[in-house]
């Protein structure tokens, strides 16, 4: 079964169990929302992990570090008003405004071990 008929709740126990297997020891909560399909995690370092599919191949990878206004990292595909070579697929640095060719693709199996490497470099 391709990634690409499962439903969002799938996708994030599966983005889930590869963070929790790389990260116990750095995360202090998980939260895995029933009503909408998001997942939370709190790092120790005081960051916050969002990660949020939906059943429209629609996803977002963010790294929240404060609420200052840009103060993220940011993956997705919501919206494809960014002129970038992987549209719809964008990523949006820390504390700016534009997108950048993303390598992400919303599937939990090929991101999420990308997005760890990421998380590594923070912690």
């Amino acid at each position: 079964m391709g990634e690409t008929k499962i439903n969002a709740r799938i996708k994030l126990l599966r983005a889930r169990e590869l963070l929790i297997n790389q990260f116990l020891s750095e995360i202090y909560e998980i939260i895995l929302d029933d009503d909408r399909p998001i997942l939370t995690i709190k790092f120790r370092k005081g960051f916050i992990l969002y990660i949020r599919y939906n059943d429209f191949d629609e996803y977002s990878y963010q790294i929240l570090f404060s609420q200052k206004k840009f103060d993220r990292i940011r993956y997705d595909n919501y919206d494809d008003k960014w002129n970038v070579s992987s549209k719809p697929h964008h990523f949006h640095p820390r504390n700016k405004q534009t997108a950048l060719e993303s390598r992400m693709i919303g599937k939990p199996g090929k991101d999420i071990p990308v997005l760890i490497q990421i998380l590594k470099k923070l912690l």
